[in-house]
């Protein structure tokens, strides 16, 4: 009875153990592709140009917390405009107009609130690690990008639990098994029966 029962401990460990393996490998969400207008701008430093804000804070969930998330941006004209994600509060110092998302505010602005990206970021790309702050996106234009002018952004997700987590999973793995073996084959029992032959 006591055997069967040790099935249990060692099933939910292999459970443990999935779940531990598909975090190592991580989970990559669909590529989501999508056409935006570009923020103009007639200067030759874009630090002088105005700057594009989202309408309303990203606030990812508590349990968050718990993952590893890793965001990719791209974008198609990085010759022409520039993006970065920066802390809700800056949308305190630059409220963007509720139709046009623009401020009227330049990069300079808001400098100390940037998380990633900006300005500077001419290759096209900018790689986040999501936490649970609340975060807007920015995004301003480099001299030539004009109004109405648009390009594609692509966004890429991956998901993975955080360091902590799985070293938790790894121990409680362990626990099981070693739990599980031990209700199936108690190491008491194996000594008296290797000591009394």
């Amino acid at each position: 009875m006591v055997r069967i029962l040790s099935i249990l401990p060692g099933f939910v460990g292999v459970l443990c153990v999935i779940l531990l393996l598909g975090s190592v490998t991580g989970i990559s969400l669909p590529e989501e592709r999508s056409a935006i207008d570009m923020v103009p701008c007639e200067f030759e430093d874009p630090e002088l140009c105005l700057i594009a804000m989202t309408g309303d804070d990203i606030s990812p969930p508590l349990i968050f917390g718990i993952l590893n998330i890793d965001l990719q941006i791209n974008w198609q004209k990085s010759e022409d405009s520039w993006f970065a994600v920066v802390e809700s509060e800056a949308a305190i110092v630059c409220p963007p107009d509720e139709e046009t998302l623009l401020t009227d505010c330049t990069v300079k602005d808001v400098e100390n609130y940037i998380i990633v990206g900006g300005s500077d970021e001419i290759d096209g790309e900018i790689n986040w690690n999501i936490k649970t702050d609340d975060y807007r996106i920015i995004s301003g234009g480099r001299e030539g990008a004009d109004v109405g002018d648009q390009q594609v952004l692509t966004t890429n997700v991956e998901i993975s639990l955080n360091w902590f987590v799985e070293i938790i999973l790894a121990l409680v793995s362990l626990t099981l098994f070693l739990g599980a073996g031990e209700m199936a084959f108690p190491i008491k029992k194996l000594f008296q029966k290797f000591r009394d032959s």
